[in-house]
């Protein structure tokens, strides 16, 4: 009798079991948003430009399937733009917005558009300072495709024409200014970055300005490269204005967001000194005394010696204290020239400076936050920089000199 029990108990346990297993199935999700790649049209990068009546222009650099797997490489066997066969295909449309070009740019492509894999956006100067870019940002944040961590440049004329360029030692034009951007040439922002900006305490912003390089005697214009040739200034969401690469350098100083950099002396005439920094750090420290405000900027770097072209021996600590020196007032120089054409000739806090006292003295800050710009060209900047030689780099005396001609002092 016990073991008809035991053997009926088993029975309702695998019967239940198999159930379980079968009403579990219809609780599993499948991938219904699933998308094959070859139905998908991959964009690398995308420009967006302004036309007439106010329309937009979207430009697309999308990938030749082809191509990427089994086309031509370049030179050394690396896949790189030297290859005869294209590595992307370039179409444009023009809309009422992003989202209305992007829909009739569908139209020119067999596959859906896949917006996932890219890393560039790129508008154009004409449509940053007549119309601004909230728009636009708009769109690459509200889409469910777009990466917010994609980066973002403003183009010294036409956006379009960057995407067209064939550039000799990457697959395209795209790829160019991701490498750029993550080596630190100029400053790094994100679409989620600017957003920040645009919305934040100060309200500035600011973008890497790119130009196409000019072309060389018997080169097409589109085997050329885009670089990056300084800062685009923006108040809220329009371009107010543009900085060269010397003055992006202080303000990379300013930002603490210095990288791939060089700074180079001149102890006297004629001779030069060159060092960069191994390691890094600004501080922004506000104080408000007597209904004055003020910030000093703090800035301690340590670097190593690159090279030598003077007749000083920089294994001297005394020789070694006066580079030091130099390289204070260098960065010193920097500093203060992105202070005078943003903070003063553009009236732009692209520095942090508001959140800087929003942290510090949160009550103050509530009281002028709705009229900071007039608040801002009233803060008085102080610099306090501190420079430390910690290597002196592979060889002892300057290069074609003797241990007697070289100068100790």
């Amino acid at each position: 009798m016990k073991a008809l029990r035991g053997g009926y108990c088993r029975k309702i346990i695998l019967t239940f079991t198999v159930l379980l297993y079968f009403l579990a199935g219809f609780l599993l999700t499948g991938c219904w948003d699933r998308r094959e790649l070859n139905e998908a049209a991959f964009v690398l990068g995308a420009a967006i430009d302004k036309k007439k009546d106010k329309k937009i222009e979207l430009t697309v650099q999308v990938l030749i399937p082809r191509a990427a797997g089994g086309g031509q490489q370049g030179a050394g066997g690396g896949g790189g733009g030297g290859g005869s066969t294209p590595q992307v295909l370039v179409r444009s449309a023009i809309g009422e917005n992003v989202a209305d070009a992007a829909s009739k740019l569908q139209e020119k492509f067999p596959r859906r558009i896949f917006w996932g894999h890219c890393e560039t956006y790129i508008i154009g100067e004409k449509l940053a300072k007549e119309e601004g870019v909230r728009e636009q940002i708009d769109f690459l944040l509200r889409h469910p495709e777009p990466r917010e961590r994609a980066y973002l440049y403003v183009s010294h004329g036409k956006a379009a024409d960057v995407l067209e360029l064939k550039p000799p030692l990457e697959r395209y034009s795209g790829e160019v200014l991701r490498r750029l951007i993550e080596m630190r040439i100029g400053v790094k922002v994100t679409v989620k970055d600017f957003e920040q900006m645009v919305t934040g305490d100060a309200g500035g912003a600011l973008l890497p300005l790119i130009k196409i390089l000019p072309q060389k005697h018997g080169e097409k214009k589109q085997e050329t490269i885009a670089y990056m040739a300084g800062t685009a200034i923006f108040k809220k969401d329009k371009m107010v204005g543009q900085i060269d690469d010397k003055v992006t350098r202080g303000l990379l100083w300013l930002r603490n967001q210095t990288q791939e950099t060089t700074i180079t002396v001149n102890p006297r005439k004629g001779e030069t000194i060159s060092l960069n920094p191994v390691r890094d750090a600004t501080k922004l420290i506000p104080e408000i005394e007597n209904r004055k405000w003020n910030i000093t900027v703090n800035v301690s770097a340590e670097g190593t010696i690159l090279q030598n072209g003077s007749d000083l021996d920089i294994m001297s600590p005394e020789i070694t204290k006066r580079v030091e020196k130099y390289a204070e007032k260098d960065i010193k120089r920097r500093i203060d020239r992105a202070l005078k054409q943003v903070k003063e000739g553009m009236d732009v806090d692209a520095f942090g400076f508001a959140d800087a006292f929003h942290r510090k003295y949160p009550k103050e800050w509530e009281k002028v936050k709705d009229h900071w710009e007039d608040v801002l060209p009233q803060v008085n900047v102080k610099m306090d920089v501190k420079v430390h030689v910690v290597r002196s780099g592979m060889s002892t005396t300057p290069a074609g000199l003797t241990e007697e001609e070289v100068k100790k002092r």
